[in-house]
């Protein structure tokens, strides 16, 4: 039996494929963080990466800490600038695919168009080369020109991704020739993890993605 695409997979399920979800209507709660606090996390998300891909992590926490932006920095984030090879390597590759919940984060403030269905990786040309201020640049223009998606929008999209990341967890008991063949679970959980963040509940380093 052929394997579905995640559109498939999704439709069945009477989850949108669409490039952004319609808009909860009538939904006003606020987001618990600012935008300018998302932008911060993005721009962290983005030095941690780098550290992770073996970039000299030194450059990295001065550039933090002369932005003013030091005291955002998770605690697992920190013993990663102290010292990278103190850090096991099931932690760095987790850490080098926080690009993910980066670029989803980028989204929520209107840094990046769309994110569509967890079936491809970030545009990393993008995000070095376009929309993360550089290495050692002000960051202040980037974080005052970040803008919250309204509410609802919002809560489209995490619901979305809620939905998805539940039905993998349901599709996969089922027998894994079930699963979408397309589907990019670490794109998916790594958005995951950035919506549950954005709930406000817990801190980066504690965000759990139950399912």
């Amino acid at each position: 039996m052929r394997q579905p695409t995640t559109e498939d997979w999704a439709r069945s399920h009477d989850i949108s494929t669409a490039p952004t979800p319609p808009a909860v209507e009538g939904y006003n709660e606020p987001c618990a963080f600012t935008a300018r606090q998302i932008a911060t996390r993005a721009v962290i998300l983005q030095g941690i990466v780098a550290v992770a891909s073996d970039i000299d992590p030194e450059p990295v926490a001065e550039w933090f800490q002369d932005q003013g932006v030091w005291e955002s920095v998770s605690p697992n984030e920190r013993a990663l600038l102290a010292d990278p090879s103190a850090v096991g390597w099931d932690a760095t590759h987790g850490f080098r695919w926080r690009q993910e919940a980066e670029w989803t984060l980028l989204w929520t403030v209107g840094k990046v168009e769309a994110l569509g269905l967890p079936v491809r990786r970030c545009d990393t040309r993008r995000l070095v080369d376009e929309i993360i201020p550089p290495l050692g640049a002000d960051i202040e223009p980037f974080l005052a020109s970040a803008e919250l998606r309204p509410p609802g929008v919002l809560l489209a999209e995490d619901d979305r991704h809620y939905d998805l990341w539940c039905r993998y967890f349901q599709t996969r008991r089922e027998g894994d020739h079930r699963l979408p063949s397309d589907l990019e679970v670490s794109v998916l959980y790594q958005r995951q993890y950035a919506f549950e963040w954005l709930h406000g509940i817990e801190a980066w380093d504690d965000v759990q993605c139950d399912a």
